[in-house]
């Protein structure tokens, strides 16, 4: 049976999720962490604008922006790379992800804002109730910390500047 085809967004904006294959962990500590976001940061000098990310043990979220280039060759080179890096580092054989990542479009500021609101309260999940307590999300950029992700639209559309998120 074929692959359901890609919704395309109009705005450039997508919502992307990666799992674990068979929902275990892609990250066994924070080498690999950090090893996932240096190869996100290459997307990102790439030009693909992040917005929005958190790493949770077995999964990933994402905002991003491609304007109007395709999402798939960006993602396929970060989830590809990533996964031979972590094989290689942990004698792992098979899939990383399962199955290829999720993308969903948004096509409206105040879905924007939500899926910001809902990716940084992911670790919720886990028993951390402040985003400022989790180090593994783009939240604390949004308080003023340097990091990878493009905060000035969300910023704008908030109404507040940069540091001033509460």
């Amino acid at each position: 049976m074929p692959r359901t085809k890609r919704v395309v967004s109009e705005s450039g904006f997508y919502h992307v999720t990666m799992r674990g294959a068979g929902r275990r962990n892609i990250f066994e500590d924070d080498t690999d962490r950090y090893e996932f976001l240096k190869r996100l940061r290459a997307m990102v000098d790439d030009g693909v604008k992040l917005h929005a990310w958190c790493l949770m043990d077995n999964h990933v979220h994402l905002l991003i922006n491609t304007g109007k280039h395709c999402i798939s060759e960006p993602l396929h080179k970060l989830c590809t790379s990533y996964a031979l890096s972590f094989n290689g580092r942990h004698a792992h054989i098979g899939s990383v992800f399962q199955g290829r990542f999720a993308s969903f479009p948004i096509n409206a500021d105040a879905h924007l804002i939500e899926v910001v609101r809902y990716i940084h309260l992911n670790p919720k999940d886990i028993g951390i109730t402040d985003p400022r307590e989790y180090k593994w999300s783009s939240y604390r950029e949004y308080l003023g910390e340097e990091g990878l992700c493009d905060t000035s639209l969300v910023c704008e559309l908030l109404g507040v500047s940069k540091g001033h998120i509460k």
